[in-house]
């Protein structure tokens, strides 16, 4: 009996970490639905208290935040899911978080995996990085 459960709860478990790194490789629409409802009548604005690259878009950063599937693996405040919260990211300056984007296995936060796709350098332009690093700046 124990040997069957064991081997339910590994399968659980690899199911679990398989759809979860599924939904950070995927292109999806917010595959967790993880953004916080916004009542009616009221826009959701980026806060704006941090660091804020000149010319970028934050609302198409939030985006492709969402559409990337970035929200399946990461939390917008310090909670942590597959990767890190994202709060406070600004803190490291643009540059880090270029490169964790481009070449995430170039710096891995202490406790994690390096299971972040590899693919987000090819998959935005120039002007959608400095956008999506530009709501990332805002994220405290």
């Amino acid at each position: 009996m124990f040997k069957r459960s064991s081997i339910v709860v590994i399968f659980s478990l690899a199911a679990l970490t398989l759809f979860s790194l599924a939904a950070c490789a995927e292109a999806t629409e917010n595959p967790f639905d993880t953004t916080t409802p916004v009542p009616e009548g009221e826009a959701a604005a980026p806060a704006t208290d941090g660091p804020v690259s000149s010319g970028s878009d934050i609302g198409n950063g939030q985006s492709k935040f969402k559409t990337l599937g970035c929200a399946g693996c990461h939390n917008t405040d310090s909670g942590k899911l597959v990767g890190p919260g994202l709060a406070g990211i600004s803190e490291k300056g643009d540059e880090y978080i270029r490169e964790s984007i481009v070449d995430p296995s170039s710096v891995i936060v202490d406790g994690y995996s390096n299971l972040m796709p590899k693919k987000f350098g090819d998959a935005l332009n120039d002007s959608e990085m400095d956008d999506l690093i530009a709501y990332l700046n805002t994220l405290n």
